[in-house]
């Protein structure tokens, strides 16, 4: 054995052990490279985007400009559970759903709210139309999706839904 493996075993610096070393300092070095990378994007994200000097402040209401709609959930409207029979020889046969209507906007919501015994016939008068096999499938649900939109629309000129959302559907 040469003079030089005797002295670094007699030190526990074994080849082997030389590598790991080496392996867990780049390892370490590319964690710390990670972590600063991820620090930094992160810092980033919250900062939001550059602003220049010269950058005015926006004016009151401009958001709402970018933003017609307003927030989600200040347009939906959210019914009261329907129960209906469904068509067929089975009359024991029953649909229970619940709804939401996405308004267009939330002055619209309001509009729909002030007519809510309309709109819940026409959801009363779709639903009942159908039997089970219309309504048990991923396209029977589709089509009654978009048929509710068409009636709740028709209620008002300026179709003030845009779209039909179950938030439970169960057929029994």
């Amino acid at each position: 054995m040469p003079a030089r493996d005797v002295q670094r075993r007699a030190e526990g610096d074994a080849p082997g052990v030389r590598a790991i070393r080496i392996g867990a300092t780049w390892l370490g070095l590319v964690a710390a490279f990670a972590a600063g990378a991820g620090a930094g994007w992160l810092g980033a994200r919250a900062a939001g985007p550059p602003v220049s000097a010269d950058a005015q402040p926006p004016a009151a209401g401009a958001g709402r400009a970018a933003e017609p709609e307003g927030i989600l959930r200040d347009r939906v409207l959210t019914l009261e559970p329907f129960i209906v029979n469904l068509l067929g020889e089975d009359a024991s046969r029953y649909l229970k759903v619940r709804i939401e209507l996405e308004a267009r906007s939330e002055v619209e919501r309001a509009g729909l709210e002030d007519r809510m015994p309309q709109v819940r016939d026409a959801v009363l008068s779709v639903l009942s139309a159908h039997d089970v096999v219309d309504v048990t499938s991923v396209e029977g649900k589709t089509l009654l999706k978009h048929e509710l939109l068409e009636r709740v629309n028709a209620l008002r000129q300026d179709e003030p839904v845009r779209a039909v959302l179950f938030t439970e559907f169960v057929v029994q």
